[in-house]
């Protein structure tokens, strides 16, 4: 019995992109990582998940269905997903050669027929179907993932999420920033040893300072008052203290004044 060949691994056209003759007999179903721009023939290079480095270049025509269905900002590209073919109708220069064209896209809720220039003065209808989502298996992972960092598991040091995180940042950067919010938000932050200091300055109180000297010298007037019983020794008090009493700040100065009232009742 012979083996069975796949002839279509032989059949590759050496190239730095995606071709349609990388298409012949088979559809594929690509979901967007990366898109980029730059000046030329061909300005768009759209990255897929194992694109092994040869990324989808759109022709002109296929880049006016992506803006017509998507929308003109490429970024919003990242994560959805189209199924692409090869069209042998499609013509260059008066002769069929084929060529990339969209069948399905993410992202639609109905059937979009996008009219396009199909030759000088002649425009066609493309249509565009749903593409129904796929089960996500790497994004499954990373729920799963975000689900034992959220019940307080240390993942960080695990070999097989190393790569993971580092796997999610190069092909799948939307959920590598959902696992690095979930990370953030069970890390504790670092402790402040200026924010009981701080605490104490917001109440008006500082367990750093010393106590008020104003406030001890208010109660050692306070106290002494209290032992006033005669003339003499109220003279005495107010000459030992009269300086102290006219600089006592006013938050003070009630309850010392009504110390002094006292001893001076008992004095008489």
């Amino acid at each position: 019995m012979n083996d069975m060949v796949d002839m279509a691994q032989f059949t590759e056209a050496k190239s730095d992109q995606l071709n349609a003759d990388d298409l012949i007999g088979v559809s594929k179903t690509i979901t967007v990582t990366k898109v980029t721009g730059k000046e030329g023939d061909q300005p768009i290079s759209i990255y897929y998940e194992g694109d092994n480095g040869k990324p989808f270049k759109p022709c002109k025509t296929i880049r006016r269905v992506l803006m017509g269905v998507w929308g003109r900002y490429a970024n919003d590209y990242i994560g959805r997903s189209m199924t692409i073919y090869r069209d042998d109708e499609v013509s260059f220069g008066g002769l069929a050669v084929g060529g990339i064209r969209i069948s399905h896209m993410s992202n639609l809720d109905k059937e979009t027929i996008i009219v396009v220039n199909k030759s000088k003065g002649k425009k066609v209808g493309m249509k565009i179907l749903p593409l129904v989502a796929q089960a996500d298996k790497v994004a499954d992972g990373v729920k799963a993932l975000i689900e034992r960092i959220k019940a307080g598991e240390d993942v960080t040091a695990e070999p097989a999420v190393v790569k993971q995180r580092e796997w999610l940042a190069k092909n799948r950067p939307e959920l590598a920033a959902e696992v690095e919010d979930a990370l953030s938000s069970v890390q504790p932050a670092e402790e402040d040893p200026f924010e009981e200091k701080r605490a104490d300055e917001d109440t008006g109180e500082n367990l750093f300072d010393a106590p008020d000297p104003r406030q001890a010298k208010a109660d050692e007037i306070i106290a002494a008052a209290g032992n006033v019983t005669t003339k003499a020794e109220l003279a005495a008090l107010k000459d030992q203290y009269g300086p102290d009493i006219d600089a006592m700040p006013d938050e003070l100065l009630p309850v010392v004044a009504g110390a002094i009232a006292g001893a001076e009742k008992r004095a008489k």
